[in-house]
């Protein structure tokens, strides 16, 4: 299938409405597909542009594909930005420069932009190469599918709605599948093999499935509520970052440690790789932990940015670990020498992991109490703010593992104060002591595969944040208008505010009152940020 092709019907599924107009168009693409365009087709209309684990290294930005419309149509960039800033579309202005041969087929464009990536070849001569042999519909997909702004309105839902139909397989198995997996194009080749193929899914060592995530309650009677009649396993929730991590035993063995945004962080982290090869007793498996930072004495416990500092480094590695040495928190044994537990129970599932590693000062399990008295959990939960962590996880000792999900088997209880995770969708330029920085960030949360503006967010951060965050930021600008930009949203920021007000003013109806800076949450990925349900949520206890 030629590119082309794709983006024509890109063009006629932005137009159609809703699962209803949009489902049949996929279907129909998915069913005349052949298995190798088939994996592409499926990640291209999620606006994946590469496999899912090489997702940070794609380093196509706003500025790679500026230029190379500049070299095509022979304008300076700056002429270029002036038509991006009008049209607000990088797409469009990409559509109107590009018109080249139409060679480009489906499959051998995912091929190539993965080989590029894997190998760290040259990004802006292949940016030159797809707008050279493709036309002006496929340049417009193209560059909005690196930007992470396709807009046609398909979400990971319709996606598996439209693959269950293609292949008449139960919606629900591909969903499972694609968690298990964390990469679309699988599901949607297995879902052609029929039922059984998706029936069989399991966890697959070193392919990182998706996090299952816990929904926050707002006090601890919800928590008693919820598992009324219950023992429950309360885990002391760290404030670390959250690692998968895959074991290969034996000779050869290896380990890999993958982050909730599910990219490879294993080089970053040696010191938590050799601890874990002097700790581990069991055979091939998949665990999960937090690893969090101490200082040298391994005895005082520093914040979470401390953290961050160790997170995905590329330099000066060895010299950090030495300096901030992490402890990795264990709590959850999900594949066992072949064998999937993720439908095993919580309790038994923590109980085989105890004996699979033996305790040191850098590998232990989490400190946990099983109880039904709110006395106990009360105790508990003064202990770990004590201990500055972030609070409690509460967990349902039947509950099986389900990737991809919030699931109310697993609740978290952090301090009262709210703060809400949200991605950064556009930004302000600032005046004065800020010239030249992102003074404020436009905020939005989830909402059904689109981002749903929340407000604006101009304090919290130190100058140092600040000019980190512009560096970043800078890169993924989309569109200017005045001192208003669009950014790629793609950085998630925690952010606290003290109310939620309706208002037309934002397109989610709502606006956060007062809403302050806290952190920047690289640890998670922009579809683990807050949805506009738990927002809606929010708004509702606090009226």
């Amino acid at each position: 299938m030629k590119f082309s092709k794709l983006a024509q019907a890109y063009d006629k599924i932005s137009k159609a409405s809703g699962d209803a107009g949009k489902v049949p168009i996929l279907a129909d693409l998915f069913k005349r597909a052949d298995d190798k365009t088939l994996e592409a087709l499926a990640h291209f209309t999620l606006g994946e542009a590469v496999s899912p684990q090489l997702s940070d290294r794609l380093g196509i930005g706003p500025g790679a594909i500026r230029d190379a419309l500049a070299k095509i149509s022979g304008d300076d960039p700056s002429e270029i930005e002036g038509r991006v800033k009008e049209s607000g579309d990088m797409g469009e202005v990409a559509a109107e420069i590009v018109n080249g041969t139409d060679k480009l087929e489906v499959a051998e464009l995912w091929k190539r932009i993965n080989r590029v990536v894997e190998r760290n070849e040259d990004r802006k001569q292949l940016v030159e190469h797809i707008f050279k042999n493709t036309t002006s519909a496929g340049a417009k997909y193209f560059a909005r599918m690196v930007l992470n702004q396709m807009r046609i309105g398909v979400g990971e839902g319709t996606m598996e709605r439209a693959i269950a139909r293609a292949f008449k397989v139960d919606a629900d198995s591909v969903q499972r599948l694609y968690a298990m997996t964390n990469d679309i194009g699988i599901a949607a080749r297995e879902a052609k093999k029929g039922e059984r193929a998706l029936a069989r899914a399991n966890p697959i060592l070193f392919q990182p499935y998706q996090f299952m995530n816990a929904q926050r309650v707002e006090n601890a009677e919800e928590i008693f509520e919820t598992f009324k009649d219950k023992q429950i396993i309360f885990d002391i929730k760290y404030d670390g970052v959250r690692l998968q991590i895959h074991i290969k035993s034996g000779r050869g063995g290896e380990i890999k440690l993958f982050s909730r945004r599910l990219n490879d962080d294993t080089a970053s982290m040696p010191d938590v790789v050799e601890a874990l090869k002097r700790s581990w007793k069991g055979k091939d498996a998949i665990i999960e932990g937090e690893a969090v930072a101490f200082d040298k004495s391994l005895k005082k416990k520093l914040p979470f940015q401390a953290v961050l500092m160790r997170r995905g480094r590329e330099s000066e590695i060895e010299a950090k670990a030495k300096e901030i040495p992490l402890v990795l928190f264990v709590f959850d044994l999900l594949y066992d020498n072949g064998a999937s537990l993720m439908d095993v129970p919580q309790r038994e599932r923590r109980e085989r992991l105890k004996k699979l590693f033996r305790e040191t000062d850098r590998v232990r399990m989490t400190e946990s109490i099983e109880s039904n008295r709110a006395e106990d959990e009360e105790r508990f939960f003064k202990r770990a703010l004590k201990e500055k962590q972030e609070g409690l996880m509460a967990k349902d000792p039947a509950a099986i593992y389900e990737p991809g999900k919030r699931t109310d088997h697993w609740l978290k209880l952090k301090p009262a104060f709210e703060t809400l995770d949200v991605v950064v969708v556009g930004g302000i330029w600032g005046s004065g002591r800020r010239r030249g920085l992102l003074s404020s960030l436009v905020i939005a949360v989830r909402d059904k595969g689109e981002f749903k503006t929340v407000g604006k967010v101009g304090t919290g951060f130190s100058e140092e944040m600040l000019k980190e965050l512009t560096a970043k930021l800078k890169s993924k600008i989309i569109a200017t208008r005045g001192l208003h930009v669009e950014i790629e949203p793609s950085m998630v920021i925690e952010v606290d505010f003290q109310g939620i007000q309706k208002t037309p003013r934002y397109s989610s109806g709502y606006a956060l009152r007062i809403p302050r800076f806290k952190r920047e949450r690289v640890d998670k990925s922009v579809r683990e940020a807050d949805t506009l349900e738990r927002l809606v949520r929010l708004y509702k206890q606090a009226h």
